[in-house]
């Protein structure tokens, strides 16, 4: 019989979801291998149950989860996917949910800290579940530098009217005193699994950077500079070069320059145009 991850508990956060996933990594849980069947479906999809599953490459495995409900699009309110039950009664409802009396335990519930991806999620919600909400999570579990990234999936259900009952991680025996290990777990949206399998390795380090007085690569030296500067010719000054300057046939010409002449007359042609 398959059973879920955890029976009952609320996960708020990537932190209470990294807990889940360091208690099934420590044995303290025990994950979902195989696809649930119709008599575990109607046994253990309820509220607050919490499947934890590895994600599989091959048919051995779970490639995706599947429950046989019908669910709404997908809503991102971070870090958590959350999908709405859609209900056969759903359509003939209408609006009448927002005078329903089922969710004022939702108002009251006290809200001095951050409000929680699912509170936020109702609230944002233009239709207020009335059936079961599905949470999804997903992580990439790097616990082994030498091996390949898992990426495990965390998928909870639970009711609007059930929330506040709910337990979570804190109020947990077992999970309260489970300490999730630094670098071993990172959120599914960030990389593919591609992508990921690099890593361990460090980023390439920049170049070192180069202290007073010393040229970087391809950049000459202050002394190189002035060596340069000292052996070639000054460049006129910028109002020197724009402005026109007479033209007189005794100057000698600039090297390669041997249309001087007929570019000076063009330049005062032009020029006796502007004035007039």
């Amino acid at each position: 019989m398959q059973r879920p991850t955890h029976n009952r508990l609320h996960v708020r956060d990537a932190r209470d979801a990294h807990t889940v996933f360091e208690a099934v990594r420590q044995g303290l849980l025990r994950p979902v291998t195989r696809r649930l069947n119709e008599v575990e479906r109607s046994m253990y999809i309820t509220s607050g149950a919490i499947f934890v599953w590895e994600e599989s490459d091959d048919d051995l495995g779970l490639k995706r989860w599947t429950d046989g409900r019908v669910w709404s699009q997908s809503r991102m309110r971070e870090p958590y996917l959350f999908y709405d039950e859609r209900l056969p009664s759903d359509e003939a409802r209408g609006n009448d949910h927002q005078s329903s009396g089922n969710f004022r335990f939702v108002d009251g519930i006290a809200r001095s800290g951050p409000i929680s991806p699912a509170l936020s999620h109702y609230d944002r919600s233009e239709h207020h579940p009335m059936g079961l909400v599905k949470q999804a999570y997903s992580a990439w579990v790097l616990d082994n530098p030498e091996a390949r990234p898992r990426k495990w999936h965390l998928t909870a259900y639970f009711t609007y009217v059930d929330l506040h009952q709910i337990p979570t991680v804190d109020q947990d025996p077992v999970l309260r005193g489970v300490a999730v290990p630094v670098g071993v777990y990172r959120s599914g949206k960030a990389r593919s699994r591609n992508s990921d399998a690099g890593l361990g390795a460090s980023p390439p380090s920049s170049p070192p950077p180069y202290t007073r007085g010393q040229a970087g690569p391809g950049v000459p030296s202050q002394a190189s500079a002035s060596n340069t500067a000292d052996s070639s010719t000054a460049l006129p000054p910028l109002q020197m070069a724009v402005t026109p300057q007479p033209f007189d046939p005794r100057m000698p010409r600039r090297g390669n320059d041997s249309r001087h002449a007929e570019d000076q007359r063009i330049i005062q042609m032009l020029n006796s145009r502007h004035v007039m």
